[in-house]
């Protein structure tokens, strides 16, 4: 396998002392940035679903190949996913969304992060891999972190744990800020992202009232003969009328020629495309009032057209935020994370081998191989 990796990548320079290695992945093969293909590349060469997981949140229970915790999209919204008709969501124009702030509970880091139904599925699955392949397991916001870097200008910290052919990659909780997003300590930005937490109450059904779940695909992506991806990515709710999955944004506004806005389309693409298939419905808020407004709807090509065409204002830095560059980025710094590490990689397979994975703002991929096995592993 190390070698197959090796002769692909030939072009990258690796430079290390004791322990520590890095590469330069700032070049790398790609479209130019103002180039825009009627037709966006795939993320992988197959992918597919292969489990379903539940998350029963006040018990901790993970229950494999269980639907009981995924919620249904409400019979209207799934008639205006279908036909745009605004008469299917006339009802909800105007509702509050901060309604339910203040009794608002999010999810804790430690449950975000909890991997212990992928564990459960990977000793279970027959599919299981052996020595001639490498299998990336992590949560799906870590591969979106990793797609975003060269266009969000942030860098990314992550922990890995190798054994038996399963490269765990998590995040770094000492170098990462831990109170972002809703757990942001500013009340504005908390109330902005709750905002998208209320819309998903507001137009879903859930399973099961009384008790809080959360619900996640177990999804396959091959990336090439050596490498492929096993991951967990939380789903909102399921379209039972098209039989897929829809994701719920909330968003004040998405305006393709404003540079902010089209970061966050670029995000949003990336999300919905490295899982089999989903739609994206979107939650139009009146930043003034905080007031929902509209609806928009899309398709994974709707949306990627949306950001990616001739007619848009042409963005020098960040690569144009084309949704094609960060696919093949995405290909490069997979393949670049496993030359970097399989070469440290025990004979003993079995062995648990633990790293700090850095990829700098200026894509510079740096490794440290650990003397302790970090905390929250999945092994």
């Amino acid at each position: 396998m190390s070698e197959d990796i090796v002769r692909g990548l030939q072009k990258l320079s690796i430079r290390g002392s004791k322990n520590e290695w890095s590469l330069n992945c700032k070049q790398f093969e790609h479209i130019k940035p103002a180039t825009h293909s009627s037709q966006s590349l795939p993320f992988f060469e197959e992918v597919e679903e292969v489990g379903t997981l539940t998350h029963w949140l006040d018990t901790d229970e993970t229950v494999l190949s269980s639907q009981q915790g995924l919620a249904n999209l409400a019979d209207d919204l799934c008639h205006f996913m279908q036909d745009g008709s605004r008469l299917s969501i006339s009802k909800y124009i105007g509702h509050d969304m901060l309604k339910n702030y203040d009794n608002f509970v999010p999810l804790t880091t430690d449950q975000l992060e909890n991997m212990t139904g992928v564990r459960k599925f990977i000793d279970q699955w027959k599919g299981k891999n052996g020595q001639q392949k490498l299998t990336i397991v992590c949560s799906r916001h870590n591969l979106i972190d990793l797609i975003m870097a060269p266009f969000s200008d942030q860098a990314v910290h992550l922990n890995a744990i190798h054994t038996g052919g399963y490269l765990h990659i998590f995040p770094d909780r000492q170098s990462v800020e831990q109170c972002t997003g809703i757990h942001s300590k500013d009340a504005r930005i908390k109330k902005i992202c709750y905002s998208g937490f209320e819309l998903e109450n507001l137009i879903t059904v859930p399973p099961t009232p009384n008790r809080r779940s959360a619900f996640y695909s177990i999804v396959r992506g091959k990336i090439d003969s050596n490498i492929e991806c096993l991951f967990k990515a939380e789903m909102d709710c399921i379209d039972p009328i098209a039989n897929t999955y829809t994701e719920i944004k909330c968003s004040s506004g998405l305006k393709p020629r404003n540079t902010y806005h089209r970061l966050k389309l670029l995000r949003m693409w990336v999300q919905t495309s490295l899982i089999p298939s989903t739609d994206l419905l979107i939650g139009i808020r009146d930043p003034y009032y905080n007031q929902l407004a509209s609806f928009e709807r899309y398709t994974r090509d709707q949306l990627y057209r949306k950001f990616n065409n001739s007619n848009l204002n042409f963005i020098r830095r960040n690569y144009n935020y084309n949704a094609n560059v960060s696919v093949q980025w995405f290909d490069h710094i997979m393949k670049s994370i496993c030359k970097l590490i399989t070469p440290h990689l025990p004979s003993d397979n079995s062995e648990l081998t633990s790293f700090k994975i850095t990829l700098t703002k200026d894509l510079c991929l740096k490794l440290r191989k650990l003397d302790n096995t970090p905390t929250n592993t999945m092994f």
